[in-house]
């Protein structure tokens, strides 16, 4: 062989000669029919290899079976291919089912052996880019999720993940069928979990989802820290431990984590396995504020338009709210919309409280929907429409608000 093929004497070229052999005996492209892409990559490098082709001579098979061996140093050199090629008669060789392989092998032999690893290397490129694909949309997924988290999306951030499966045309079943069988980073094995956790790919399964946030957590997982104290917390996979929600939550917070520092904060405001401490809520909410978090917002808000744990004052108490309401929590915007209504912190604005509860209400908040109905009822801020004015009552009680419940039966009765 001359110099200007020696790049094909390594043994790792030889995988492309044998896979490019099996497809000569069978008339089409290995794993043609193969839809998952990304476990495909996974199970050639564990061994998975095309079947062999019935009435393919056992000479040829066992030689392509050679050149593909898993074992790189047991594979032959490719000058050992084309000579075993040259030394197959067409007697040895005979017709298959799918052409005369002794005049395929006759023109192969001739071919220039840079030729021979051409087509299959752009199919080994393309394994390795799927797999490099796949690493790549590990960390756009875990990287999605910490960002809806921490912006308080949390129940939104399934969806977010089936859209991006969606919009790379990923199959979720498959991907969580890949993530299964490559656990082997700890960004990885917190995903999993969260496909458990929330049934993406599989049907939901608290306990194995824990169990994964604690074995991804042992790695130092932000995430998984945090949906290891969300399974305490409330008992998902494992019996509820408040105190322990708390530690793990600290740890979040404590890495700069607003959801971490929102949940400190909450606990403190709440008593939850702490004693109730305002100051505490105050300065927990505050670090949490500056990093984005919607609800921290809302309830800073509330802690300074009451004066728990801080000087009551109203004008900070609203600037908090307008925060909130720009990112779109429901919250932020009826608590905004009730210091319109109410002029705390700003002038009355009736028209403008009944838009941001309509904002509110439309987003499903069932106290801004009682608030809107009773807009209707009185004609505040908009013309009086009893009509409107139960049927936001009655969304409102749909979701168990005790007052309109009330109101409900009382303009029923009248």
């Amino acid at each position: 062989m001359n110099s200007s093929n020696s790049k094909l004497n390594e043994k790792s070229d030889v995988y492309s000669v044998g896979v490019l052999l099996w497809e000569i005996s069978s008339g089409k492209p290995p794993f043609h029919e193969e839809k998952n892409k990304f476990g495909l990559s996974y199970d050639i490098s564990r061994g998975r290899r095309e079947e062999i082709i019935p009435d393919t001579p056992n000479d040829y098979s066992n030689l392509y079976i050679e050149c593909w061996n898993n074992e790189q140093s047991k594979r032959p050199t490719i000058q050992d291919v084309v000579n075993r090629l040259r030394n197959l008669t067409p007697d040895s060789v005979g017709n298959s089912v799918h052409g005369d392989l002794s005049k395929v092998i006759q023109n192969f032999t001739n071919m220039n052996t840079s030729e021979i690893g051409m087509s299959t290397n752009e199919q080994i490129n393309e394994n390795i880019s799927s797999e490099n694909h796949f690493s790549i949309m590990i960390n756009e997924i875990v990287d999605l999720i910490c960002k809806g988290v921490n912006k308080n999306e949390i129940d939104k951030v399934k969806q977010h993940v089936l859209d991006y499966f969606n919009s790379h045309n990923v199959n979720s079943k498959e991907f969580y069928n890949w993530l299964l069988n490559n656990q082997n980073t700890s960004d990885s094995i917190f995903l999993l979990g969260y496909f458990n956790c929330y049934g993406i790919g599989s049907t939901k399964d608290n306990e194995e989802a824990f169990i994964l946030f604690i074995n991804a957590l042992e790695q130092d997982h932000i995430l998984a820290q945090y949906f290891a104290g969300k399974c305490y917390e409330f008992g998902k996979g494992i019996t509820k431990n408040e105190k322990l929600a708390f530690e793990y939550y600290e740890k979040v917070a404590n890495k700069n984590y607003a959801v971490g520092q929102f949940k400190l904060g909450w606990f403190y405001d709440d008593g939850i396995s702490v004693k109730k401490d305002l100051k505490m809520a105050v300065y927990w909410y505050e670090k949490a504020v500056n990093n984005g978090h919607l609800i921290a917002m809302c309830n800073l808000g509330n802690l300074y338009r009451n004066g728990n744990g801080v000087d009551k004052d109203d004008k900070k108490a609203i600037e908090l709210f307008k925060q909130s309401a720009e990112g779109e929590f429901s919250s932020g915007i009826m608590m905004l919309a009730y210091c319109y209504s109410n002029g705390i912190g700003i002038n009355i604005d009736e028209q403008k409280a009944v838009e941001l509860y309509q904002k509110a209400a439309d987003l499903g908040h069932n106290k801004a929907q009682y608030n809107l109905a009773t807009m209707y009822r009185y004609g505040r801020g908009i013309e009086k429409d009893l009509d409107r004015a139960i049927y936001w009552y009655e969304q409102s009680a749909k979701q168990g608000h005790q007052q309109a419940q009330n109101k409900l039966k009382e303009l029923k009765n009248n």
